[in-house]
């Protein structure tokens, strides 16, 4: 695999070349940049995913509770086209998963879809005139918005530094990309994040003067049919498939395995879209535990396309539980807090 991405080297070059000839014509003004009379927050990434968004997004969101905050996104893996507002009741394959997850957490906040986040903000903008803060969520590269805040994330095992341009490497654009950032949040660190390795980090993030550190939290698991609870201290309990459909599974999976008795995991692409077939393959997978205290854990990001009325007799059958995760800044937390409250109050 090493060998092969080496010879895609040349067109990475290319694609490389080519958002970097993007850049520069936003850049010097050539093309066209919308500014707003309301504060507007980007939070993104270099990479192709898996570096938290959806949490870093719901830690905002938490941040400014008191503010009217629209939150525009793509609302990647939908099936429907144009700007779609979300609310409650909608469907995770018309809306996406991720703004369906995070209206059914935060329902006091407008959710807009759309595939140009100028035409969503604009629609935000339009229906809600008294909007104190616009998320732009997973738009760092979507130049056609000028934001007044740029926040960029980037994995602690796997640093936008030490990665290559697609298709080469899982970056959309080259490193220095990240220039545009006010602010850089390194996410899934260790929880005891030793000062040697942010020292590292630091070190190669030199030029960036915010830089941040985020860890994640696992809440109590929550079951899809019957809102019932499971503490992370009763894991050591149970049997657990995990059922995932997100960029990286990885942390998710060392964690579960560390905290349960017998651990299995069935992975699927992110932002799949589950179907009957699906359910014949986590019966049987799930069949193989031989206790009677087994569970069938899921991500936030699934179990809204699982509570679906189709897969009720399912929900009815398995035990499905869903596993939250929150975000926790490790130190200078209130350094945070304040940059973003001044930036929002300023505007």
């Amino acid at each position: 695999m090493k060998n092969l991405r080496l010879l895609l080297i040349p067109f990475s070059w290319l694609y490389g070349c080519v958002m970097a000839i993007r850049n520069f014509l936003f850049d010097s003004g050539i093309l066209k940049s919308a500014s707003y009379p309301a504060p507007v927050i980007c939070i993104g990434n270099l990479n192709t995913g898996g570096t938290g968004k959806t949490p870093h997004t719901e830690m905002l969101l938490h941040l400014l509770q008191d503010k009217k905050t629209v939150v525009v996104s793509r609302g990647y893996g939908r099936k429907s086209k144009g700007v779609i507002e979300v609310s409650n009741s909608a469907n995770a394959e018309h809306v996406g998963d991720e703004p369906l997850q995070m209206k059914r957490k935060f329902q006091n906040t407008i959710f807009v879809v759309a595939e140009k986040r100028t035409e969503g903000i604009d629609y935000a903008l339009k229906k809600y005139p008294d909007t104190e803060v616009v998320l732009l969520d997973d738009a760092f590269q979507h130049r056609s918005v000028k934001p007044g805040l740029t926040i960029l994330l980037t994995q602690f095992d796997d640093l936008y530094t030490d990665d290559f341009v697609l298709p080469a490497g899982n970056l959309r654009e080259f490193r220095s990309g990240a220039i545009r950032a006010d602010i850089i949040i390194v996410t899934k660190c260790p929880a005891q994040m030793s000062a040697d390795e942010k020292k590292k980090i630091l070190t190669k993030i030199s030029s960036h003067k915010h830089v941040f550190f985020s860890t994640l939290q696992y809440q109590p698991l929550i079951s899809l049919e019957e809102q019932q609870k499971i503490e992370i201290s009763s894991l050591k309990d149970y049997e657990i498939l995990l059922i995932s459909g997100i960029a990286s599974a990885k942390k998710l999976q060392n964690f579960l395995s560390s905290q349960s008795k017998n651990f299995l995991s069935l992975e699927f692409g992110d932002h799949h879209s589950y179907c009957e077939k699906d359910f014949s393959l986590i019966r049987s997978k799930f069949n193989t535990f031989a206790s009677d205290k087994k569970i069938i854990v899921v991500t936030e990001k699934d179990a809204v396309k699982l509570k679906n009325e189709k897969f009720e007799p399912h929900l009815k059958t398995l035990p499905f539980y869903c596993l939250p995760v929150a975000v926790n800044l490790i130190e200078d937390k209130e350094k945070f807090n304040l940059l973003v409250k001044k930036y929002v109050g300023k505007s």
